[in-house]
């Protein structure tokens, strides 16, 4: 049988989850996206399997040195991570003494496809590296696994992007309104604005960044405008909807609002 060859390189990817729930170590799809992926920090690592501590048992009658399976073991495995010159958000994710897990998707995120490992893990030391030589600057953070990992399991399925609809009603001929997102509110936006202006606008505010949301439909007032939140952390999820609030002039009463018409997660 052809065995179609890849490389773990563009391929693989890596997460830190704080917190799974299921006593199987299974990852829920929420729980993974709150996680943090890592993947593009990676400069190199080192363990991250499982071996067996092999058993000898020769015996007198053969002199074949045969050997019984033993305990099982990870050994101390750890991670050399690109340094980000302005944030220390990874550094902080792994600071000596956290818990957690690490995930590693082996094949991509494939929903459904078992080559999910999970390490329970401690970070034992965090320790920048040091050199006077041609190349980016490095810390490697050490991981005692700290119970049996989890092989070989299902990824898990991804969730439904929640879409939310902007509908303007009474036919203004002119005005703003704005949306309000998780307590942040967007500047105006025009009564006759494009789905590419109002997703300008939700990716301007601090809690959507560029590619949570995109927006179709449009343009105002005539035709409703769809936001599919369908990126980062919000990809998959049961998001709060939006409010409305409208300043128009023009039409008959017109007035703005949203409405959730494909619930997330």
């Amino acid at each position: 049988m052809a065995v179609k060859k890849y490389m773990r390189r563009g391929t693989s990817k890596f997460y830190f989850v704080p917190t799974i729930a299921a006593e199987s170590m299974i990852p829920t799809r929420t729980e993974l996206n709150a996680g943090t992926e890592f993947s593009e920090y990676i400069a190199a690592m080192d363990g991250w399997t499982v071996t067996n501590q092999e058993i000898e048992t020769p015996n007198m009658a053969d002199t074949y040195d045969s050997t019984i399976p033993g305990s099982d073991k990870a050994d101390s495995s750890s991670f050399t991570f690109y340094e980000d010159e302005q944030t220390a958000t990874l550094e902080q994710t792994f600071a000596k003494g956290t818990t957690g897990y690490v995930v590693i998707l082996r094949k991509g995120d494939v929903p459904a496809n078992s080559s999910m490992d999970v390490f329970p893990i401690r970070v034992a030391s965090l320790s920048p590296q040091y050199t006077a030589d041609n190349e980016a600057a490095k810390f490697m953070a050490t991981c005692s696994i700290t119970s049996r990992p989890l092989q070989g399991a299902a990824v898990p399925a991804a969730g439904t992007d929640e879409v939310q609809t902007v509908t303007i009603t009474g036919s203004p001929t002119g005005g703003t309104y704005t949306l309000t997102f998780s307590g942040q509110t967007t500047s105006a936006i025009a009564y006759n604005a494009t789905a590419s202006a109002v997703q300008s606008a939700l990716e301007a505010l601090s809690n959507i960044a560029s590619g949570d949301v995109t927006c179709g439909g449009g343009p105002h007032p005539g035709t409703p405008i769809t936001v599919t939140f369908g990126g980062g952390a919000y990809d998959g999820e049961d998001v709060p909807q939006m409010t409305a609030s409208g300043s128009f002039t023009g039409g008959t009463s017109p007035t703005v609002a949203v409405s959730t018409t494909t619930p997330g997660g």
